[in-house]
Parts: structure tokens; C-alpha cells; sequence
């Protein structure tokens, strides 16, 4: 058997870029991707339990450098977990001096020692790393470059910072800037060489900016050591048990058959006995698993003397089983952390931005509650999937992937079967651009996203999650010429300036006829009333959010929320507001809403 060596990498900078064409600005703001009506503030998140894999550390490469003026060089970043594995950092980066694009790459035009920082965000907390950069004059009498030390022997794996200085005509040492290359291993910005894993000889070289003159030093790779003789064989012990499958959804009543094998200490798979039990429902001494006739979470364990493994099974009701009532009804951002916000406990429905460490325990919480959820699995600010200033699709299927897990999948299956889940937004507003003081909310120039484009986002989603009903949040007038193919639902949002509400609906309803999607609406509590100067109570609500709009009025919210909402899949609201849901007036408003809207039946979300 030979070992497996497993080497930790640090990133290296090998290319040799000329000088920095342009200072680019970055105006980075955050915010709430479904504010609807201008930016807002995001939502704050508790103190949370940390999954080991969750960054708790970032760290820049290179440590320390020194170039010259004008010289580009690229900056990298990684994170590290409480496990000591290194993951991917999207970090924002900023310097005391010089300029430093989004990207890393740094240059300065003055002499000087500056900083560079990199600040990662975990659920809110700020992780920041610091290098230091020395710019000096490039040389201009420059007639050598010399690396120290000038050989070096490394075992695989190992690092070995270099300095490069150069050396003038009348034979005096100056601090230059260099491009670093390297060969068998990988080498920083700043000198700092790792081994490779293969035995022999390589080169480290150092440049010149002006690319005439280098230095070149022999790295000597030494050999793995030779594995130790093997032990005298022994008879193979069993060391775990393996219980398929590993989660499994039923509906109540019905079975499914788990299997068992165990794992010797030469990694052998062999027959085992076992003795099954289960949290809920019944199992059989074969392994035959029936659920119950009360839906939740349970467990069925498999044990073997001092060994035993353990498979998830949730429990739903069946498809078809009742004629289900009620339109759901809910404001934006009711979810703080694990719990809900004070005051909302009256409403049936959620909206708000979910991530992969908590999903599936708000599925569980939300089902304990009958609270019914429309997550926004990509929501966030609109930073997070821009790349300057310009929506980027490989950053939101990389949000998107961190929900591609068996246990998410599975809770999620649950989730749409039983009813919790209605349906998933992909993106909120495509079509908006932006505009002056407004640029947070932009997914980029006019054109950059259209119904085609949002759909390739729904079908990603739906490849993930089939039973999933995806849909996005705009208004419905947009692009009101065509229609989606994959996406299955639109939320679009009412204000009093947007007209009459009866003709508001009609013609939201007749565009998803035509397009054979479904409809869910949204009221603008906060700044969708009557814009009347200085907005009066009670002929208002008050004063909104951003002048001159007012807040809607409890009567006008119980008239427009009954009709809107009986017309579609689910009524929002824009959004949770503290005050708002304290008050009695509105309280009882919402009351009303919840209760009419409770007593229809209910509409799925999906086109199916």
C-alpha cells in the first residue's frame, strides 16, 4: 500500500502583466435583491452555530512584496475552515495607497509602503488579512539580479521564501521589483516557493520588470520517504455498518425496504446482522420500514454490537389525499436567524433570503408552525453576482451549488410535497438598470437580462429541484409581449400610482393566461398608498419610505390584499416593518386579509 500525501497549495502568481490601463471605481452597496421600490437595508443575522466548513479565517497571498512604481501585481485570497481546509474567499479588497481592482491586481504610481486589505463576510462578521507592499523607483542603471539563497533542497510540500535585489553598474544593491516563474511547484507573487510532489531538479526566476535581465536558482525536489515495511496481516475486524439508503421521503402508510453492510478494517464490505428500530412507524427484523399516519422527521438505526448507523425519513402526507384550502400570506423578511420576528406570528407565509447552512432547519420550524415559504435561495445583495457591474452567471450558479446537497435535495422534495414550500424566486426585477444614485439595484446595462436569460435561471433551479416551482419578481408589464417557457410564476407588486387595482389584476392575469404561468401579487405597504403632500393620516398611512410616497392605509389594505390575493398563487407584501406590525389598525387589517384569503381554495404556484 503507498501513502497519499496530501500537499497544501498556496496560490502563484506567474504571469507578467504590464501596467494598470485604468483606475476602476467600484460603488459596492448592500441591500435586500427583492426591494422592489429603490435600495434597502439587508437583513441582519443572528449569532449563529458554524458548520466546519464555514471560512473562520482568510488569508492573502503574498504575505510581503516589494515592486516597483506602475509594476502590476495580482493578489490572492483564500479562506480556512475550523477543519484546516482552505475554500474559496470572496473577499473585497482595498489598499492605504496605490489602486486595487475587485479582482486583486494592484499597482501604485508614487513610492511608498502601503497595505493591502482583504475583508471576507461570514453571515455579517468581517474576516481581514493584511499584506504589506514597499513600491520603490524602478532602477535605471540596473545591471544584474540576484536571488537568495542561490540553491536549496525542499521535501515535496515544503515552502522556501526567495528575495530578489538587484545590483547597479558601479556595483551597489537596490531593492527592485521582479516577476516571479518556477517550475516543478508553484511560486507567490512575493517569492514564496512550494515543492511540488514530484522528485527532482527545478528553476525558480526572478525578472525584471523590464523583462532584460533575470537570475535563476536550482530547487532540488527531494523523494517521498520509502513506506514502512508492512505490519504482519492480521484478521480483518468489522469497523462501522452502512445503512441505504441514507434519507428517504414516504408518504404516510407506505414502506421502503433498507439494506445494511458492514466495512472491515482492510476496507473489505461484508455481510452483517443487524437489529433495526425506528423512531416512528414501524420496521421489521429485515429491514422493511412502514411511516405512521403523523407526518415529521423520524429515524430508523441499524445496530451491530457497539456499531451502528443511522438514515433519515420524512414523513408527508399523500398527493392528492385532500382538497387543500387557503391562499398563503405574508410580508418579506419575517425570518431572523431560527426564528420569526415579533408580531408575525399571524401571518402563513415567509419570504426571504435562505442559505445552505440553515435551509432545512427553517423547513422543519416552518412545518412545526404551518407557516408556508417562498425562499429566495440566490437573494442577497445584487453585489454578490455582479462582475463590474455587470450580472455574472457563474457567481450566481455558485450561490445556487451550495444548496446541491442529498440532504437539501431531500428536504426540499419534502418540503414541495407536503405543501410548506410554494415555490423559489430565482432573481428579483431582471429588467431594472438602475440609474443615477440607484445603481445598487442594477443587474447591469439595458439588455443584460431578458425573459430568455431568466429562464435559463429557473431551468438550472428545476434541474435541482424538479418538483420546485420557480418563478421571478417584477412587474408583469414588463416585456408583456412575451412570455417564459421554463419559469412557472411571476410576483408582481401594487402600487396606488400604478392604477385602479381591479384593472391591475385583469391585466396581470390576462399575461399569464396567454403565457401559461401563474400569478402571485404583492402590496407596497410601505410607499405603495395614495401620494397625497405631506401624507396625512388617516387619508394615509403616513409617511413612506422614500418621499414624497405614503405608507398604505389598514382599509386599503384589506380591500386591495382580498382582491389581489384571491386572484392569485400568494399574496407579499414589501416588507416586514417593526412599527407597521405593532400597530392594532394594521394588525387587524392583516387579520382580515389572512382570514378571507384562508377560506379559498388553494392554487399551486407551478404550472402543472
Amino acid at each position: 500500500m503507498t501513502y497519499t500525501f496530501k500537499l497544501a497549495r498556496r496560490l502563484a502568481v506567474s504571469r507578467n502583466f504590464t501596467m494598470l490601463p485604468a483606475l476602476l471605481v467600484i460603488a459596492a452597496c448592500t441591500g435586500d435583491a427583492t426591494a422592489p421600490e429603490g435600495p434597502v437595508d439587508s437583513p441582519t443575522i443572528g449569532t449563529e452555530w458554524r458548520p466546519r466548513d464555514t471560512p473562520v479565517a482568510v488569508q492573502i497571498s503574498p504575505r510581503t512584496v516589494t515592486i516597483e512604481t506602475n509594476q502590476l501585481i495580482h493578489f490572492r485570497a483564500h479562506a480556512s475552515t475550523s477543519a484546516g481546509d482552505s475554500v474559496g474567499a470572496a473577499v473585497t479588497w482595498s489598499t492605504s495607497g496605490g489602486t486595487i481592482l475587485p479582482d486583486g491586481r494592484f499597482s501604485a504610481a508614487a513610492i511608498g509602503s502601503f497595505t493591502v486589505t482583504a475583508t471576507n463576510r461570514v453571515r455579517g462578521t468581517p474576516q481581514v488579512d493584511t499584506s504589506f507592499v514597499q513600491v520603490v523607483r524602478r532602477p535605471t542603471k540596473l545591471a544584474a539580479v540576484e536571488v537568495t539563497p542561490s540553491n536549496v533542497s525542499l521535501a515535496p510540500g515544503v515552502s522556501q521564501t526567495f528575495t530578489a535585489v538587484g545590483r547597479l553598474i558601479g556595483g551597489s544593491l537596490v531593492p527592485i521589483g521582479v516577476t516571479w516563474s518556477s517550475t516543478g511547484g508553484s511560486i507567490d507573487a512575493g517569492g514564496t516557493y512550494v515543492a511540488g510532489d514530484t522528485a527532482g531538479s527545478y528553476r525558480v526566476v526572478a525578472t525584471n520588470t523590464a523583462g532584460t535581465l533575470a537570475d535563476t536558482v536550482t530547487v532540488s525536489i527531494t523523494a517521498p520517504p520509502q513506506p514502512p515495511p508492512p505490519l504482519p496481516s492480521s484478521p480483518p475486524v468489522m469497523q462501522s455498518v452502512t445503512l441505504k439508503p441514507g434519507s428517504v421521503t414516504l408518504a404516510t402508510g407506505s414502506s421502503k425496504q433498507f439494506t445494511t453492510y458492514g466495512v472491515t478494517t482492510t476496507g473489505d464490505s461484508v455481510a452483517v446482522a443487524v437489529t433495526f428500530t425506528a423512531t416512528g412507524g414501524t420496521v421489521t427484523p429485515t429491514g422493511l420500514y412502514t411511516a405512521g399516519s403523523t407526518i415529521g422527521t423520524y429515524r430508523i438505526i441499524a445496530s451491530a454490537g457497539s456499531l451502528a448507523d443511522t438514515s433519515v425519513i420524512t414523513v408527508t402526507k399523500p398527493l392528492g389525499s385532500s382538497t387543500p384550502l387557503g391562499v398563503p400570506f405574508g410580508p418579506y423578511n419575517t425570518w431572523d436567524g431560527l426564528e420569526f420576528v415579533p408580531n408575525s406570528e399571524i401571518f402563513n407565509l415567509a419570504i426571504g433570503n435562505f442559505h445552505a447552512y440553515n435551509i432545512v432547519e427553517r423547513f422543519n420550524i416552518a412545518r412545526s408552525k404551518g407557516v408556508k415559504q417562498l425562499p429566495t435561495m440566490t437573494g442577497g445583495a445584487r453585489a454578490n453576482y455582479l462582475t463590474d457591474g455587470v450580472f455574472d452567471m457563474d457567481k450566481w450558479k455558485a450561490k445556487m451549488e451550495t444548496f446541491n446537497t442529498a440532504t437539501i435535495r431531500s428536504a426540499m422534495a419534502a418540503a414541495v410535497a407536503d405543501g410548506t414550500v410554494i415555490g423559489n424566486s430565482v432573481m428579483d426585477e431582471p429588467y431594472n438598470t438602475g440609474g443615477p444614485g440607484n445603481e445598487a439595484n442594477s443587474w447591469g446595462p439595458a439588455g443584460t437580462m431578458y425573459k430568455a436569460r431568466t429562464d435559463t435561471l429557473c431551468g438550472y433551479v428545476k434541474a435541482m429541484f424538479p418538483t420546485l416551482p420557480v418563478g421571478v419578481f417584477h412587474d408583469y408589464t414588463k416585456e408583456a409581449d412575451k412570455s417564459y417557457e421554463v419559469c412557472e410564476f411571476i410576483v408582481s407588486q401594487y402600487r396606488a400610482a400604478k392604477g385602479p387595482i381591479l384593472a391591475y389584476r385583469d391585466g396581470a392575469l390576462a399575461v399569464a393566461n396567454r403565457g401559461g404561468h401563474k400569478m402571485a401579487f404583492s402590496l407596497n405597504i410601505l410607499d405603495g398608498g395614495t401620494r397625497i403632500e405631506g401624507c396625512p393620516i388617516p387619508e394615509t398611512g403616513g409617511p413612506g419610505t422614500y418621499a414624497p410616497n405614503c405608507r398604505m392605509t389598514p382599509q386599503q389594505i384589506k380591500d386591495w390584499g382580498v382582491i389581489l390575493g384571491s386572484a392569485g398563487c400568494a399574496l407579499l407584501m414589501w416588507r416586514y416593518d417593526a412599527v407597521m406590525m405593532a400597530d392594532p389598525a394594521y394588525q387587524e387589517a392583516f387579520k382580515y386579509v389572512k382570514d378571507r384569503l384562508a377560506s379559498l381554495p388553494a392554487k399551486s404556484c407551478s404550472r402543472s
